[in-house]
């Protein structure tokens, strides 16, 4: 994406009606953007890391 409010925009009219009808089918419940993760300026590439884990291993 060019610049961060197009990449928002797209999560929102491209992605949110998508995986909203994905729930709606599988859960029977509308989804939403509850959480973002935004990595800005990373002014040394490689240094940043994401684990997405679907337990909890902290508090």
């Amino acid at each position: 994406m060019p610049d961060l409010s197009v990449a928002l925009r797209h999560v929102e009219e491209h992605c949110l009606p998508l995986e909203n009808a994905r729930t709606l089918e599988t859960y029977g419940w509308p989804s939403a953007i509850n959480r973002l993760l935004v990595l800005n300026a990373e002014y040394q590439p490689g240094r940043g890391t994401v684990l997405l884990l679907r337990e909890t291993i902290g508090f």
